[in-house]
């Protein structure tokens, strides 16, 4: 029934959850593991059902048909759809590896990551079901009891070791990184030293609510500007059945349009997979159309040569954010112009607030981290290393990850900003 209650039981929680189209062909429950490649190396794949899990770093997760996104850290999940297309990144300079708990077409060969477990094939049901994801940190002995659902519950032990009850009284054991797929209801014990365990169950077949929705007319949909909408909000939807074209010699007026005023248009902003709604769309401090026109840096890395330092700080500092060196001042006759760089931050007069950069609106101090956030923070939008470590706030809040008011993250006696230019870890103690 559509109104059954939730699967979780005792101390487990639902971690996420949503309806998802599942197909009639014969599926099977898969694992696979991967490792989100950095923003300027991604490329779009296809989704499945079911959910992904971040196992390391930060993954961000975004579909490139409404530009909807997740920001996963680690131990954070997410439903996936099918058939959705997706770019999956990291996030700063960690590794960022994850996990997909999907249904999948049992003849469909594995197209991305490492497949870690592949159950025996199920009928799909071919409606839209709800699907769960249940987790639960069992002290040794402690129970979790999975409900029977619409498909086979795929159990996965993370870390630790448990036994599995079947209805019938059968008992497997798994350990950590071990999974099973099973039909009926399943009760989960950990072992003496516990469990983290993880469940995917099925719940009841969900009817949309537009069940009857009229065909639209054919034609094209003209969609009016805001103005337009407010001059005429009790007239009806306008529908016009034919449209003149441009001709070949003349650029359309999407072509041209730059909303963001970064410099490119949203055809060149859709090449870029940039966001043409957002003039600095990886926000290092530099605008899109300056890292792609003029200095030749990645606008969707922050860091494109991956020496620690933001692209913007580097321009602003007069180093070279393509040689990844950090700190590496740049050549007299270096890539970018010699003329002051747009991002150029110019020195303020004593007791003066910095200046901004321009592309950077509300960023007072240029450290590529915005005044709202520094606010948020506590950060001085002033002062462009508030902690006095040698990172700007900026860089230690996107990339490097580490405090933007503690100059010693980790309590190594270094120094975040030199543990940066050093290439160690300032979030760990035995890096340095």
């Amino acid at each position: 029934m559509p109104d059954e209650p939730t699967p979780k039981s005792g101390t487990a929680q639902v971690v996420a959850q949503g309806v998802v189209a599942l197909p009639d062909s014969e599926l099977r429950w898969q694992i696979s593991e991967s490792v989100a490649p950095s923003p300027a190396n991604a490329s779009p794949a296809n989704s499945d059902p079911g959910f992904l899990i971040a196992q390391s770093g930060v993954v961000l997760i975004e579909d490139v048909e409404t530009g909807d996104q997740h920001r996963l850290p680690a131990g954070e999940s997410a439903l996936t759809r099918g058939g959705v297309e997706q770019i999956r990144v990291a996030l700063g300079s960690d590794t960022a590896a994850y996990r997909e708990l999907s249904v999948v077409d049992a003849a469909a060969e594995p197209d991305t990551g490492t497949v870690l477990f592949s159950s025996e094939p199920f009928a799909g049901p071919g409606a839209r079901h709800d699907l769960d994801l249940l987790h639960d940190a069992l002290a040794p002995g402690a129970t979790f009891s999975v409900p029977g659902g619409a498909l086979p519950t795929l159990a996965v032990i993370l870390d630790g070791r448990a036994e599995v009850t079947t209805e019938a009284g059968d008992v497997i054991s798994l350990g950590a990184g071990e999974a099973l797929s099973l039909e009926g209801p399943l009760v989960i014990t950990a072992a003496e030293n516990g469990a983290d365990v993880v469940a995917v169950y099925t719940g009841p077949a969900v009817p949309p609510l537009t069940q009857g929705a009229a065909t639209p007319a054919a034609g094209v949909r003209v969609i009016e500007s805001a103005e337009d909408v407010e001059a005429t909000a009790s007239a009806s939807p306008v529908v016009a059945t034919a449209t003149a074209e441009p001709s070949e010699d003349e650029p359309s007026a999407a072509a041209s349009t730059d909303a963001d005023e970064d410099g490119l248009n949203v055809d060149q902003e859709a090449e870029l997979n940039t966001d043409p709604a957002l003039a600095d769309t990886d926000e290092d401090g530099l605008t899109d159309g300056q890292e792609a026109l003029e200095i030749g840096t990645a606008p969707l890395a922050p860091d494109t040569d991956d020496d620690g330092i933001l692209d913007g700080d580097e321009i602003a500092q007069g180093t070279d954010p393509l040689d990844g060196v950090a700190g590496s001042l740049l050549e007299a006759d270096g890539a970018v112009a010699a003329e002051p760089s747009p991002a150029e931050v110019i020195p303020a007069p004593e007791g003066e607030p910095a200046a901004e950069a321009p592309g950077t609106i509300g960023d007072g101090d240029g450290d590529g981290l915005e005044d709202a956030i520094e606010l948020e923070l506590g950060t001085d939008p002033f002062d462009a290393d508030t902690d006095d470590d040698g990172a700007t706030d900026g860089n230690e809040y996107y990339v490097l990850q580490s405090g933007t008011r503690n100059p010693d993250s980790d309590g190594d006696g270094v120094l975040d900003g030199t543990e940066a230019t050093n290439g160690t870890d300032p979030n760990d103690a035995n890096s340095f």
